[in-house]
């Protein structure tokens, strides 16, 4: 399958598709955490704590792995993404708008999280310290085992490294 094609699909799946499974390591230890995301392009953007364990590892090395997927019954209907890249801090969770708007647009229900009048002051102490992270990912594997068993299709993407 040609390049372009190939991310056609993939932005596709990226834009009807919700969470993805976040890989981390520190001290040695890999470590998963599921996270709501929005993507721009192939970049994906997604909300959670510094002081979470994936938050504390990727403050420890950038490196991270994702898998995007529904939870299939049958094998031979099995598609999804895996994907590799870099992860960084683009901002707190008040300071950039334009994120903000794409997360409202497509998760309306945390639209509160961005107007901090609506929170109760519990709720507040928490959001205040969550940000947004950036996944720009190196290398997309689309799986479609509708064309045989493991079948994916590779996607390579020339970044500068953090």
């Amino acid at each position: 399958m040609e390049a372009t094609e190939l991310k056609k699909i993939i932005l596709n799946y990226l834009e009807s598709h919700h969470t993805l499974s976040l890989a981390t390591v520190g001290e040695g230890l890999p470590h998963a955490a599921t996270v709501f995301y929005v993507n721009i392009g192939l970049d994906l953007y997604f909300l959670s704590s510094p002081t979470s364990r994936h938050g504390i590892n990727m403050s420890h090395c950038a490196r991270v792995s994702a898998t995007i997927n529904e939870d299939y019954a049958q094998w031979r209907l099995i598609k999804g993404i895996q994907l590799e890249g870099f992860v960084k801090t683009v901002s707190g969770i008040w300071e950039n708008g334009r994120l903000a708007i794409a997360f409202i647009k497509k998760f309306p229900d945390v639209a509160d999280f961005f107007s901090p009048r609506k929170l109760g002051e519990k709720i507040l102490s928490k959001v205040e310290k969550v940000k947004i992270y950036e996944l720009t990912p190196t290398r997309i594997y689309f799986i479609n085992n509708e064309f045989g068993f493991g079948h994916r299709e590779e996607l390579i993407l020339p970044i500068s490294r953090p």
